[in-house]
């Protein structure tokens, strides 16, 4: 945890600038003499303009050394003198767990969500074991993570919330919050029947009457798509028949539903009844005819039943789409199947540009090579 945001964060540094202590400068206590020795971050909206301009005063702030240090420690765990200002921070002021959470929670109401995250990343790095800090850092990440735009910053925080929860919940195995806010994360992620195990841990838990209620519905809410999840998995793991079983009850409910449409099809697909598979899959081609998945799928049963003409059709089609090598080489094989091997080799010629080293391309090549001996 803490590294995979650090490169977001790394801008921030920019709000920092670093002093090196005179031998005779002033410090409020002897304990303090070993900065003298090490770089100090000084944040720079709390610059004088003596410090601005490289004249540094003799007389140094020491609480804005502070302020400085836990910034650090929350942009970069690892940076070359964080252990020198952790020591520092303690002996500065022995309630600075306390101050730093005060900062981050100002900050969060003022709804400076990645401030406020740098303020508890610094207090639950300072002290591991402060369940508050690590528990408002993940609600930090959550928040923050539906404000920004960058799409990878956003699945980062999203990650990084959902891990600190987990971390919590194994920590501090009675700490309702964790799973009550750790259920909503793992249903977001489509992780339904994690969310639904998770809520249910919550309720055996002390939790408000209110949240209790309202984990009661999530659960019963949950109930299709754990049964969904269950399908699909099962069909993953080539078990298409009991995945059927869990899956074909939701079509009618759901008949728009492409994701559940495709599993379906996809379990029709691996019964070798190619017919009904292509029943599935056409009603998604009419609901997003631009899904490359779909339109491999319909190449390959069409090309299964000996309509390589619709299956040529389909996989140009997903081609317009998006250039893989997977689909190119099912494509050489409908051409070589109609011995149409001109088009196939420029069809795998193409293929071998996008990744030489592909096994089931140079198996394809192998077969196509072959077939111009006879």
């Amino acid at each position: 945890m803490y590294k995979r945001l650090e490169k977001y964060l790394k801008d921030r540094l920019n709000d920092l600038v670093f002093i090196e202590l005179k031998k005779d400068a002033k410090l409020a206590n002897d304990k303090f003499k070993d900065l003298r020795d090490i770089y100090i971050p000084i944040k720079v909206d709390e610059l004088g303009s003596k410090i601005k301009d490289g004249s540094a005063s003799n007389e140094m702030n020491v609480a804005g050394m502070a302020r400085g240090m836990i910034y650090l420690i929350g942009l970069d765990a690892q940076f070359k003198y964080a252990e020198n200002y952790k020591r520092f921070l303690y002996q500065f002021d022995q309630k600075i767990e306390q101050y730093i959470a005060y900062e981050a929670l100002k900050k969060a109401e003022e709804e400076k969500y990645e401030e406020a995250m740098i303020y508890f990343r610094a207090l639950s790095i300072l002290n591991e074991d402060d369940i508050n800090g690590l528990f408002n850092y993940a609600r930090c990440c959550q928040d923050l993570s539906e404000k920004v735009e960058d799409k990878n910053y956003k699945k980062d925080l999203k990650n990084e919330c959902i891990e600190a929860l987990e971390i919590i919940t194994e920590k501090y195995p009675d700490f309702a919050m964790a799973y009550y806010h750790l259920g909503f994360r793992y249903a977001n992620a489509q992780l339904f029947k994690k969310a639904q195990l998770t809520w249910e841990k919550c309720l055996t838990l002390d939790i408000d009457d209110e949240k209790r209620k309202e984990i009661i519905l999530q659960i019963e809410g949950l109930k299709h798509q754990i049964q969904y999840e269950e399908g699909y998995t099962l069909i993953l793991n080539n078990k298409p028949n009991v995945g059927l079983e869990k899956l074909l009850p939701l079509v009618d409910l759901y008949s728009e539903w492409w994701n559940l449409l495709f599993f379906v099809g996809l379990a029709y697909r691996q019964m070798e009844n190619p017919k009904e598979a292509i029943h599935y899959f056409e009603r998604i081609y009419r609901l997003k005819p631009t899904q490359v998945d779909n339109l491999n799928e319909l190449g390959l049963c069409y090309g299964t039943s000996g309509d390589y003409e619709n299956a040529e059709k389909y996989f140009k089609k997903a081609l317009q789409f998006k250039e893989d090598g997977e689909i190119l080489c099912n494509l050489a094989m409908v051409y070589m199947e109609n011995n149409k091997l001109d088009l196939a080799t420029d069809v795998l010629q193409k293929a071998k540009e996008m990744n030489p080293e592909d096994l089931i391309m140079n198996q394809c090549i192998k077969q196509l090579n072959e077939m111009k001996k006879q």
